[in-house]
């Protein structure tokens, strides 16, 4: 518990109240709910308005350019008890956060007793302040912070070393490290619990990454009425910080024998009834192969009548085909010569020898015999493990439209979309920001563009975008014969064989065509925008960071959800690659790699309808889609409103009550 000092010093330097120094490694976290009683504190001669704090990075200097092992900063926010990020914070008080705190840094800012910090009906103030390790490769290092709270900036400068520390009374601090962050337990001991496994990406953790999704699940969940609670216990696979690259095989079964491990334990004092997998980026085919496990190792876990029933299964920017087919020659050569080891070959679709079979097996007479090793990227969805997948009430996925060049949207929807929708969408986008743009300011701009299309008000007043219907392209034979057509053909390509057969759709926000919106026959296909893979790595860096106004008014934020509808495997069309020759290998290199992709997406969907979710948010978008540190990218924050209220709110609950 952090130090507390009793005796007022002269009123010059003001009184230290809190100091404290903690060591954070990749992936930890502490979590401060600072928490004063400002009549007690009146009474005992301490009468202010306002808390100074001061966080340090007390690292040594010269660790600020090592950046690859690093880096050696933390992530530090301040919230204020009423601060909710999907409402108005009226005033021109700050939210105060500093996205990289460097080596012997320091981080200054106050705590204000004012309406945004008081607890209603009370004398009581509080403050939440979070301080994050942004560690990423190396599992070794430990970072010291230190934090002070004090009546004065001058008192945060004084050190508390050799004085006698008391309690004070009206002042509480509560702290949570990451272990006790990720081990909370459910509400209602006596109710079944709903377990949801949440796994990161690759250069990535649980702890820290995932934190956002995880503290968004508990609040909406919490302050349920008890009838349709779903009693949730959030779990994260801290197991394979660091051990990324060491392929998708060997961290999905450590992700399975956790998944094992946490249904026993809480097995002990309560009944486990439901489980939920959400998983981020390298986290898709993770958690898949944890499925795969634990149906393999401990197949009453999933029985039907006495395990556990699946709920959701849910990616966000996941590579369930690879991403060898988006991916340039010299960023896929790379990952084929191992640059991110086991994990790289795996995602590039290229075999390598497993050393153990340990929770893999293929039980499907047409592959018992096969001379060729199956790539695990394809056997994650085979029998038997695929009836397992078949259960899950939700099957959803999260896809980025742009600025992501590290999963690209084809492997992380699946393939198969309603692309010819998806064009006349972006079209009436580009059209009507051109209209507004020529006509008004750059506010005005932005509602004409949200104004020109339909929108379904979804939680939270988020707008979410429809997607029209089109016809198809009657002039594709002219266009074969003009030279701009010739030059495009081949990137349509791989979009036209992956559009779906049949546009109808029962989803909520695919019903009908935007407002004012006619389609044209003779529009042309316009092939989506591919992020720069280079790029996409470097936004990490440079990506911009959102403004006080993004933060506090949610009414100017323009990320959106462009797609969302269930595809149901009726609407799949003809495999392409079935019947091709063998001189098509020759004459079309990708041939190979597309024919696997295929058979890939294909194995996901041929029995299983998945809800695809396709949203338009700012660079670094693929960081961003999970929020991965709360305000530096919060543009992410209408797709886990998304996956909160669509699978954990409380229509969604209510169904899961009843089974």
């Amino acid at each position: 518990m952090p130090s507390v000092m009793t005796k007022k010093p002269a009123s010059k330097e003001g009184l230290l109240l809190i100091s404290e120094s903690r060591h954070l490694g990749v992936g930890d976290i502490s979590r401060y709910r600072i928490t004063i009683d400002k009549s007690v504190l009146s009474e005992q001669g301490v009468d202010v308005e306002e808390l100074f704090i001061k966080i340090k990075n007390n690292e040594n200097a010269l660790l600020n350019p090592v950046y690859l092992t690093g880096p050696y900063s933390f992530y530090c926010d301040i919230r204020p008890n009423n601060f909710n990020e999907d409402e108005p914070f009226e005033g021109k008080e700050i939210i105060p956060f500093v996205e990289n705190l460097k080596p012997n840094e320091k981080f200054k800012s106050t705590l204000l007793f004012n309406e945004h910090s008081n607890i209603k009906g009370t004398t009581l103030y509080s403050w939440t302040v979070d301080i994050i390790s942004q560690l990423a490769v190396l599992t070794f290092p430990k970072l010291q912070y230190s934090i002070k709270v004090g009546t004065s900036r001058r008192s945060t400068r004084m050190r508390s070393r050799g004085r006698k520390i008391d309690a004070l009374e009206g002042i509480k601090v509560e702290e949570w490290d990451t272990i006790s962050l990720w081990s909370l337990p459910p509400k209602y001991p006596t109710k079944p619990v709903h377990l949801i496994i949440i796994t990161h990406g690759i250069f990535s953790n649980v702890g820290c990454d995932m934190l956002y999704v995880k503290d968004k699940i508990e609040e909406m969940t919490f302050g349920m009425d008890e009838s349709i609670n779903p009693n949730i216990v959030v779990r994260g696979c801290m197991d394979n910080m660091g051990k990324s690259a060491r392929g998708v095989h060997y961290i999905g079964r450590r992700v399975g024998k956790y998944v094992v491990k946490v249904i026993d334990e809480l097995n002990e004092n309560y009944k486990v009834d439901k489980i939920s997998f959400i998983g981020h980026s390298l986290g898709g085919p993770t958690q898949s192969m944890a499925v795969h496990y634990v149906n393999m190792k401990r197949p009453d876990l999933f029985d039907p009548v006495t395990g556990v029933k699946p709920i959701n299964f849910i990616t966000l920017a996941s590579p369930f085909v690879g991403v060898i087919g988006d991916y340039p020659l010299y960023i896929s050569l790379p990952l084929d010569m191992g640059s991110l080891g086991l994990t790289g070959r795996d995602l590039n679709l290229r075999y390598t020898p497993l050393q153990s079979k340990d929770g893999l097996y293929i039980d499907d007479p047409k592959y018992q015999n096969q001379e060729n090793p199956k790539l695990i990227m394809e056997i994650l969805p085979q029998p038997p493990v695929r009836r397992i997948f078949e259960q899950f009430i939700h099957r959803t996925v999260y896809a980025n439209v742009v600025h992501d060049g590290i999963v690209p949207l084809r492997t992380a929807a699946l393939l198969y979309l309603d692309w010819n929708s998806l064009n006349s969408v972006q079209k009436i986008q580009r059209k009507s920001i051109a209209q507004a743009t020529a006509t008004d300011n750059i506010g005005t701009e932005l509602d004409s563009a949200e104004g020109s299309i339909s929108s379904v008000p979804p939680s939270k007043g988020r707008a979410v975008r429809e997607i029209p219907k089109d016809g198809l392209d009657k002039k594709a034979a002219v266009q074969w014969a003009m030279p701009q057509a010739l030059i495009h053909t081949r990137k349509n390509r791989k979009f036209e064989r992956a559009q779906i057969t049949d546009t109808s759709s029962d989803s909520e926000s695919d019903n009908t065509p935007p407002v004012g919106y006619q389609n044209k026959p003779d529009e042309k296909f316009v092939a989506p925008k591919e992020a720069s893979t280079m790029l996409s790595a470097l936004s990490v860096l440079t990506a911009p960071v959102p403004t006080q106004e993004y933060i506090k008014n949610p009414s100017l934020r323009t990320d959106e959800i462009v797609h969302d509808r269930v595809y149901h495997s009726d609407e799949l069309p003809e495999p392409h690659y079935n019947d091709r020759s063998a001189m098509s290998r020759v004459l079309y290199p990708n041939e190979n790699v597309n024919r696997i992709q295929e058979r890939i997406a294909r194995t996901w969907q041929e029995t299983m309808d998945w809800r695809k979710v396709l949203v338009k948010i700012q660079p670094d978008s693929h960081n961003n889609i999970i929020v991965r540190r709360r305000f530096v990218n919060l543009y992410g924050n209408v797709a886990i409103n998304h996956l909160v209220n669509e699978h954990f709110g409380i229509e969604a609950c209510e169904k899961y009550a009843k089974l």
